[in-house]
């Protein structure tokens, strides 16, 4: 049991070590966990995993919705939400053949845009440009370029409300433009990436109802654009993935964040929970293929900024029943740490992703570097109280790959395992943003179940605390 300990105060270490602070990218462990964000998935995904759920708007405690403060922003495509019937024509302004960079000029009933943008009052501005015509005229750079400078244009115009340039519509395949959809959505979240301005961010709305591009059939118009069906879908990831209520006066972005565990039991003899942190990554999919072929529910610990563009896989992740986790929006170790506060703002934010993602309120958590690291000294305490009250439940480990570590190796990760497997209940930590970690998941899995131990997700585990 000694050398036990002390091999997870390694671990935990390696962890601290290799999940570094996002305001320190020089450091080699930080790129060997991190250096997935501006990546495509390279796996294909089926275009029938989708999540087909009820439109119903949250509402906060004063009976308006989220979406009663939105104003949707673009050309002719996103008229088509006010005419369906699911927004109001003060909550959409649309212009046809309208462009970022004449838009604000153009008028309505002899008002100009620009005018009718600042009298809207709204705190949360979408920027939707999804026309072909407009898309077959610009080059992918030009199209990021134009919208960005849009975008820091209505933060002077609206400072109180945020702006969110969303990625390209999804067409049909019959009426999409003739570029790659993918380089247009990849040149705006690179260019809406290089703001500082933390009230300027690109939202990505391609794989709602659709995927590389193309609408699901179900959620195609007989124009080819996207139906009722699939704007009621992408309202509703849009009323759940709201990034900060605190731009209004409704409170803190974290009031009513609370957590329901359903009831569960343990389950008696061996019983190993395999944990991921730090994804989605190009690797996950690689991950989750290995667990499908061995029949393994397992769980992943989602980083919120790591979902950027990987939302389709982790909407993957929820569909092939794992348990879905939270592990920090950041993962900036000073930031969350700092207070209460702090950490519940952050929290907060990756709660509403995955929760818009997947549509699944995740319950369990892992503070990243574990629950007591040198970060947290002063603050633990109060946080884990917290974190107690509000229902949620966080997952250290007591197993651990140390995959994370800069000298980590297929032969090490083995070993380590080796090494800290010998209790009934084990929960063991990996990473799936580590190009090392499918390489040796298997031998991994074929060794534990070798020992006699069968794999469950953390629903029925009881909590594993330092």
């Amino acid at each position: 049991m000694l050398e036990k300990k002390i091999m997870l105060l390694t671990a935990l270490c390696m962890a601290l070590t290799a999940c570094g602070k996002e305001s320190e990218p020089e450091k080699e462990s930080y790129i060997a966990v991190y250096q997935e964000i501006t990546s495509a998935p390279e796996t294909e995904l089926s275009s029938e995993t989708t999540l087909p759920i009820t439109f119903s708007p949250l509402t906060g405690e004063d009976g308006n919705s989220y979406l009663s403060d939105v104003l949707i922003l673009g050309d002719g495509v996103c008229g088509k939400a006010v005419s369906c019937g699911l927004l109001t024509e003060e909550s959409v302004i649309s212009a046809e053949g309208a462009s970022p960079e004449d838009i604000l000029d153009r008028e309505i009933g002899g008002k100009k845009i620009r005018d009718m943008v600042k009298s809207s009052d709204k705190h949360y501005i979408y920027l939707m440009f999804s026309e072909r015509e407009l898309l077959n005229s610009l080059s992918a750079e030009k199209y990021g370029e134009m919208l960005f400078a849009l975008g820091e244009e209505l933060r002077e115009l609206c400072p109180e409300s945020m702006v969110l340039p969303a990625s390209v519509l999804p067409f049909s395949e019959d009426s999409a433009p003739t570029g790659d959809v993918s380089e247009y959505n990849d040149s705006l979240h690179m260019w809406v990436r290089s703001s500082p301005d933390k009230y300027f961010i690109y939202t990505d709305i391609s794989y709602v109802c659709g995927e590389n591009g193309v609408l699901y059939e179900k959620y195609a118009d007989a124009d080819g654009g996207v139906s009722p069906e699939g704007w009621n879908e992408l309202l509703r990831y849009m009323e759940t993935d709201r990034f900060y209520n605190d731009m209004t006066e409704s409170g803190n972005s974290y009031d009513g964040l609370e957590a329901e565990r359903a009831d569960y039991t343990v389950t008696e003899g061996k019983v190993a929970y395999l944990t991921f942190d730090d994804g989605p990554s190009k690797y996950t999919p690689q991950i989750l293929e290995i667990l499908r072929e061995n029949d393994i529910k397992a769980t992943f610990f989602i980083t919120g900024w790591c979902t950027e563009g990987k939302e389709t896989i982790l909407r993957k992740v929820a569909e092939e029943g794992h348990t879905v986790g939270l592990h920090s929006w950041s993962h900036d170790y000073e930031k969350i740490y700092s207070s209460t506060d702090e950490w519940l703002e952050d929290f907060a934010r990756v709660y509403r992703k995955v929760y818009a993602v997947t549509g699944q309120k995740p319950w369990c958590f892992r503070f990243p570097g574990g629950s007591y690291n040198n970060f947290n000294r002063d603050t633990a305490d109060d946080i884990i109280a917290e974190m107690d009250k509000r229902g949620f439940a966080f997952y250290d480990w007591n197993a651990a790959t140390a995959d994370a570590s800069t000298s980590a190796t297929y032969d090490s990760c083995l070993e380590n395992i080796r090494d800290s497997i010998n209790a009934d209940h084990e929960v063991v930590l990996m990473h799936d943003s580590l190009e090392l970690t499918p390489e040796y998941l298997q031998d991994v899995i074929d060794y534990i179940r070798g020992e006699g131990y069968s794999f469950e997700t953390l629903d029925t585990a009881d909590q594993v605390r330092f």
